[in-house]
């Protein structure tokens, strides 16, 4: 059988003919009524019914315990208020359902209650048709509607006004509970509602949407809803998605979509803007949702949008990164899909970064580029195995062509797989570690190849140190807050070459040590060397020793003989601390702005 009505015609209808019979007679006009309307209401499709009339007059009515569809619609109380000369119209002044109870199911056809369909055509006017109903109040109104997934509920309290199959209502107040989604409050000042021709239509105006359990809310929707033999088309015509967290991770969203649902299948289209006071980032989407499994994908793009001064600033579009990357330029964009099954997300995006520069404090990073396999929304999170491309320039050095492999963990945490340099004319790698922003400490072991002899003499701050020649070698490094250590880190010539020491830069405990010392000062003033090993040791504060070990000869001293020579040497090595401590800090600033709040 096919009802064309729902519980609100049911209450309308409960009603009018309440009202209309209490003329047949005063005296029983209580029982009559509750008579009259059990059975009509039996008649019209929606029974079984059972009612209390609690009282009746000729200007309102109240009921109790009221029961549709053999209890899908139960009533805790109605009351009705009229004028019984607009009765013969159709019209009621106020018309308060307390707490109704209603439970639908939902099948491919469409919303049912009690086995029977909502959305059937039917043939001739349905009871709604002819009634107006000025003012219809619902306090505390509880819907179950059974999916295939489970339930959905909702406590519902709004104002309504109906006229024929117009309904218009104000103050909507619901908070829904969907399916691996929790609860969510909706409110919307302004709905009008339609059921007309076996469908419903639904436009609405500045509704809010507010998820218990998500960091995002929704504000000023604008839209329509149609839904008629099972199918649904929705359009959002405008709204805006806001941050809820603290500090705010994303700039308001603002969004236009539309969808549509046949049987279980919703398929859409979204498209988004955020817009600061410089630049816009423009996201759309478009994908499916099976409600049956609970499962869909979605195709996505963002961007992409060129950060440069005096324009767009990434804490423009994302105000979590504020102070993070101050003088951050270049050009970002995302794109990819996103599948879901319930509430789990998992993204099969890139995030492409193109001539990007990057100045934390005494460090530059230019020309950097990356394509990166996103793992993890929220908190973020990437795949293995990524690469970052770009130039470093730090302490006064030459500019350095880095290569980093690397994966962000979900911890939040970087862990660098490998590194690569071209720096010191040769080339430098680094052994895998970790950086944490919960634990500012990290272990990591420097590989030399071939690098420039006078040019790591400058690195590790010897003063009067120079040469020619190339080295191999590790220096094992540990990086805590504030400090760098460096142990048993050894390097060895590769080939012959020179070495050359001014002893007017070497202190008096070393030069006035004896005259075996100034024969071998004078030796290494152009020291030609075959073979060549350095040691490197130093201490927390940065302070600490290069031991030469060389033999060889300087063909100035003594007609060419050979020398074997050891001599250890007082270093600084400020410039290789400065050069780690500043990227640790740059990298875990980083970790901290763009996952603190995931941790919260």
């Amino acid at each position: 059988m096919t009802v064309r009505m729902g519980w609100k015609g049911a209450v309308a209808s409960i009603a009018g003919l309440l009202v209309a019979v209490a003329a047949i007679g005063w005296t029983w006009r209580i029982d009559v009524s509750r008579r009259a309307a059990t059975w009509l209401l039996d008649r019209g499709g929606v029974g079984p019914v059972s009612l209390t009339v609690a009282a009746i007059d000729l200007g309102g009515l109240h009921a109790r315990d009221i029961s549709l569809f053999g209890g899908a619609v139960r009533v805790e109380a109605l009351t009705l208020s009229y004028d019984p000369r607009q009765l013969v119209t159709g019209t009621l002044r106020q018309a308060t359902v307390t707490r109704p109870n209603v439970t639908l199911g939902m099948t491919e056809s469409g919303l049912e209650v009690g086995g029977m369909s909502l959305s059937g055509t039917g043939s001739g006017p349905s009871f709604l048709d002819q009634v107006r109903i000025d003012a219809l109040r619902i306090v505390d109104g509880h819907i179950v509607i059974n999916t295939p997934t489970g339930p959905l509920e909702a406590t519902v309290s709004t104002e309504l006004a109906i006229v024929g199959t117009d309904i218009t209502g104000s103050a909507l107040s619901a908070e829904v509970t969907v399916p691996t989604a929790g609860r969510t409050r909706i409110e919307a000042p302004t709905i009008a509602l339609s059921l007309a021709d076996g469908g419903v239509g639904l436009r609405f105006t500045d509704v809010a949407v507010r998820p218990s359990d998500l960091l995002w809310e929704m504000e000023g929707l604008d839209g329509t809803l149609a839904w008629k033999n099972g199918r649904l088309a929705a359009a959002l015509t405008s709204g805006r998605v806001n941050s809820t967290d603290t500090p705010v991770v994303v700039s308001p969203v603002h969004l236009t979509a539309d969808a549509s649902m046949d049987g279980p299948l919703i398929a859409f289209t979204v498209a988004g803007a955020i817009q600061p006071p410089s630049g816009t980032l423009r996201i759309e989407a478009a994908g499916h949702h099976d409600r049956s499994s609970g499962k869909g994908t979605a195709t996505v793009t963002a961007g992409p949008v060129v950060f440069r001064a005096g324009g767009a600033r990434p804490q423009d579009l994302f105000p979590i990164l504020a102070g993070a990357m101050p003088d951050l330029s270049g050009s970002v964009g995302l794109s990819g899909s996103v599948s879901w099954d319930g509430a789990v997300l998992t993204p099969a995006l890139v995030l492409r970064l193109a001539d990007g520069v990057y100045e934390p404090k005494g460090v530059r990073l230019s020309g950097i580029r990356s394509d990166i396999a996103l793992s993890g929304l929220w908190p973020v999170a990437t795949r293995p195995k990524q690469i970052i491309t770009g130039t470093v320039e730090a302490g006064g050095l030459p500019a350095i062509r880095a290569t980093l492999t690397f994966q962000l963990l979900p911890k939040p945490a970087l862990r660098i797989e490998s590194s690569r340099m071209e720096f010191l004319g040769g080339r430098i790698t680094t052994s895998p570690f970790v950086v944490d922003s919960a634990r500012p400490n990290l272990d990591t072991t420097i590989a030399l190849y071939q690098v420039d002899l006078g040019e790591f003499f400058k690195l590790v701050g010897v003063d009067g140190l120079g040469g020619a020649g190339r080295l191999d070698g590790t220096i094992p490094l540990s990086v805590g807050p504030g400090t760098v250590v460096i142990r048993d880190g050894h390097l060895a010539a590769t080939e012959p070459g020179v070495i050359r020491l001014d002893s007017g830069a070497l202190p008096k405990q070393i030069t006035e040590a004896g005259e075996s010392m100034t024969l071998v000062l004078q030796a290494l003033a152009d020291f030609h060397y075959d073979t060549l090993t350095v040691d490197l040791a130093g201490a927390a504060a940065g302070d600490g020793t290069v031991l030469l070990k060389l033999q060889g000869k300087n063909p100035n001293l003594l007609d060419g003989r050979p020398f074997h020579i050891n001599i250890r040497l007082e270093s600084n090595f400020d410039r290789l601390v400065d050069i780690a401590l500043r990227s640790m800090e740059a990298a875990q600033a980083l970790l901290r702005r763009t996952t603190g709040s995931a941790r919260r």
